[in-house]
């Protein structure tokens, strides 16, 4: 079979690469109907925003804390144990989800799931230990494929599930899902570690580098506020197009394919902004995409109704799917041989850290603006990520 033929670190990634798919497929189906269900749970409509950007963020709390020690425990009993430990967690999490009474044990839960799973930098660990020096930075970008294709489709069937059956079953689904993913890691992962030398983890070595160089320092940078401003309006995205005029029957449906249509375009879109990035340059391919994505989002607080918003997002998709992955091939272009794959893992970290971030920001900010506003400010974050670019020196020769 070809997913279990070619040396082990390759057969590992395949198998990864579906299960992680599986798992993002579960993960994002939450996304389209999250602020719906605490709504369901007794928040307000005046204090749902709040409750949804609180929501929404308070998984990347945990995780963010705890993502090293579970790093520190896969070097000492294997990181094949950490990835199931971390899918295990996340579909008990999840199927507790569904069992919520109220929105305090649907944070408690949140912040639960952020706390055992990790299921993500699990994955990257074990890849970057796991994999030959010189297969690492190919091998984790392979991987964040899995996540965004588990993206798109999470949210067609999260809302579907939703509209048709309720909230509560999504959850189920997801837990279901998780085993299945869980059960395909215990069945086909090998774990054959290459022995890195004492004192010496990647992690560790490259965030060392990346504290001495200001270029690195930047582009870290620019990854965590990027993804701070492009997930700042998601808790609020179905409040705003109920607000638009949205049938309430097909609101979860319709939200989830909303939402997906920037992944799918940044997927269709992103090989094209990579070739253009190697003929023209990174700096003037990210100031192009930042650019549209900016107008994207200011256009998406001014549309006259709900329908609007599909080719709107469609054009922030097909933009967006330079934004990431742009810099993380700086980054690579950038770090020394040997480094790349622990200084990429920074990059998830500091991905991860956005996601905090901008769900955190349309907390505090949603219940005193109107809803479009939230777009506007999104927008803004967007800009001080462009203008940071445009401090960033020439590569240097080599």
């Amino acid at each position: 079979m070809a997913l279990l033929s070619g040396p082990p670190w390759e057969r590992n990634l395949r198998v990864l690469w579906l299960a992680q798919l599986v798992a993002m497929i579960g993960m994002s189906a939450c996304i389209p109907f999250l602020p719906l269900y605490v709504r369901t749970l007794g928040a307000s409509e005046a204090e749902a925003p709040f409750w949804s950007g609180l929501i929404y963020a308070a998984p990347f709390v945990m995780s963010s804390m705890l993502t090293p020690l579970w790093g520190a425990l896969g070097d000492r009993y294997g990181q094949k144990s950490m990835v199931v430990r971390a899918i295990a967690g996340l579909a008990v999490s999840m199927t507790l989800m569904g069992f919520a009474t109220n929105v305090w044990w649907l944070l408690i839960l949140r912040v639960f799931q952020g706390a055992v799973s990790g299921f993500v930098a699990s994955n990257n660990a074990f890849v970057s230990a796991t994999t030959p020096t010189e297969h690492v930075g190919k091998s984790l970008a392979t991987l964040q494929t899995s996540i965004a294709a588990g993206s798109v489709l999470g949210p067609f069937l999260g809302g579907a599930i939703s509209d048709a059956y309720g909230a509560e079953y999504v959850f189920y689904a997801v837990g279901i899902l998780c085993l299945a993913s869980m059960a395909i890691i215990i069945r086909f992962i090998t774990e054959e570690p290459r022995g890195t030398k004492p004192g010496q983890t990647r992690v560790v070595a490259g965030m060392r580098i990346a504290l001495r160089d200001s270029d690195l320092r930047l582009l870290l940078l620019i990854v965590l506020i990027t993804q701070a401003a492009l997930v700042i309006p998601q808790p609020i995205v179905p409040y705003y197009i109920q607000e638009l005029g949205a049938p309430q029957r097909w609101l979860s449906t319709i939200t989830g394919v909303i939402v997906s249509m920037v992944g799918v375009c940044s997927i269709v879109s992103s090989r094209w902004w990579g070739a253009r990035s190697d003929r023209l340059g990174y700096q003037p391919t990210m100031r192009t995409a930042s650019l549209i994505v900016l107008g994207g989002m200011l256009a998406q607080a001014f549309v006259p109704s709900w329908e609007w918003l599909f080719p709107v997002r469609t054009v922030i998709g097909l933009a967006s799917g330079a934004l990431i992955p742009l810099v993380y091939g700086e980054l690579a272009r950038r770090s020394p041989m040997g480094r790349k794959g622990g200084i990429m893992g920074i990059a998830s970290s500091a991905t991860l850290m956005g996601n905090l971030l901008g769900p955190l920001l349309c907390s505090a900010i949603a219940p005193w603006i109107p809803l479009p506003w939230v777009f506007v400010t999104s927008a803004v974050v967007m800009g001080v990520a462009l203008g940071m670019s445009r401090w960033l020196r020439a590569p240097q020769s080599a």
